[in-house]
C-alpha cells in the first residue's frame, strides 16, 4: 500500500462511472491543488459515456502523478478500496467525481499534518460546502457533536468527502466494507474511534458536494440502502440482541421524525 522509500505525501483517488458530467471539474480541482507533492488515482468502472477520453485529455497535465484504471468493480466501495490498494502516498483522500477540493485544501492538511507532529495515527477532518440548486451550505466539521453520538452507532459532524486517511489507518482498521451499498464511509470512521484512532480537527472548508447523488437524493433507493447497511454495521460491532435491536429501532424512529420534519417544512414552502 505504501512505499516508504519515495511515498507523496498524499495519494488523492477518484472512484467513477460515466461520470462524464461532472468529472472534468473534480479532475481540476485535484490540479489546481497549491501543494503539490501528491499522486493522483482514478478508478474508473467501465465507463462507455466519454468519462475516459476527459481523463485521458488531462492525462499528461498532471506529468506522470495520474494514474487510472477502467475496469468492471462490484459497486461504490469496491472501487474505494482498489483506490486505496493501488495509492503509495502517507495520507489519503477521497475525492468522488461529483465533488470538488478547496485549492489549498492539501496545503491546509499537511499544515495541520505537521502542527500534529506528523501523527499519522489521526483522522484529519475538515468542513464541506454542499451545493443544491443555486444554494450554498457551509457543514464545518464538528468533532463535539461527533463525539456525543458514537454510542448510537451514528456518524454526525464529520463529512467523509473532508476526511483525510493516513495509509496507515487502512492498515490498522481494514478498508470499507463493500458489503455495505450506502454508508460504508460512516462504518469506517466509527470502526476508527472504536480502534482508539484520534481526530484533528481543521477549521477550513477543504471540499464541495453537489446534489444528486444516492446518498443525498432522498430516494426510496437510499432509505432500504441505508437500512440494510445500518443491520450489517450493527452485526459489524458484534451488536446482539436487546441491544441490536434498540440501536436498529432508536435509529429507524429518529430518521423517520427527521423525513417528517423536512416534508412539513416542504408542504408549508419553508
Amino acid at each position: 500500500m505504501m512505499n516508504m522509500n519515495n511515498s507523496p505525501q498524499f495519494s488523492l483517488i477518484t472512484i467513477c462511472y460515466n461520470s462524464a458530467l461532472t468529472i472534468e471539474r473534480t479532475i481540476k480541482s485535484v490540479l489546481g491543488q497549491t501543494f503539490k507533492d501528491y499522486e493522483y488515482i482514478i478508478v474508473d468502472g467501465g465507463s462507455n459515456d466519454g468519462t475516459l477520453d476527459i481523463i485521458k485529455r488531462y492525462e499528461s497535465s498532471f506529468e506522470g502523478r495520474l494514474k487510472w484504471k477502467s475496469e468492471p468493480d462490484k459497486g461504490i466501495y469496491d472501487a474505494m478500496n482498489k483506490g486505496v490498494l493501488r495509492a503509495n502516498g502517507i495520507i489519503i483522500g477521497i475525492v468522488n467525481s461529483d465533488d470538488w477540493l478547496d485549492a489549498n485544501a492539501l496545503s491546509w492538511v499537511y499544515s495541520k499534518f505537521l502542527e500534529n507532529g506528523r501523527d499519522e495515527d489521526c483522522l484529519y477532518c475538515g468542513g464541506i460546502v454542499y451545493h443544491k440548486n443555486g444554494i450554498q451550505r457551509e457543514w464545518m466539521v464538528n468533532l463535539n457533536s461527533f463525539y456525543k453520538q458514537t454510542h448510537l452507532y451514528v456518524m454526525s459532524g464529520i463529512r467523509h468527502p473532508a476526511t483525510f486517511v493516513p495509509a496507515k489507518i487502512y492498515k490498522k482498521v481494514g478498508l470499507f466494507n463493500d458489503k455495505m451499498r450506502l454508508s460504508a464511509d460512516q462504518d469506517f470512521i466509527l470502526r476508527c474511534f472504536y480502534s482508539g484512532v484520534k481526530f484533528v480537527e481543521i477549521n477550513k472548508v477543504l471540499s464541495n458536494m453537489a446534489a444528486g447523488g444516492l446518498s443525498t437524493s432522498g430516494a426510496k433507493k437510499a432509505w432500504k440502502y441505508s437500512k440494510h447497511d445500518r443491520k450489517i454495521m450493527l452485526r459489524g460491532f458484534n451488536k446482539k440482541g436487546l441491544a441490536y435491536y434498540w440501536l436498529f429501532y432508536s435509529w429507524l424512529l429518529r430518521n423517520k421524525i427527521k423525513n417528517l420534519a423536512r416534508f412539513i417544512k416542504l408542504y408549508k414552502g419553508e
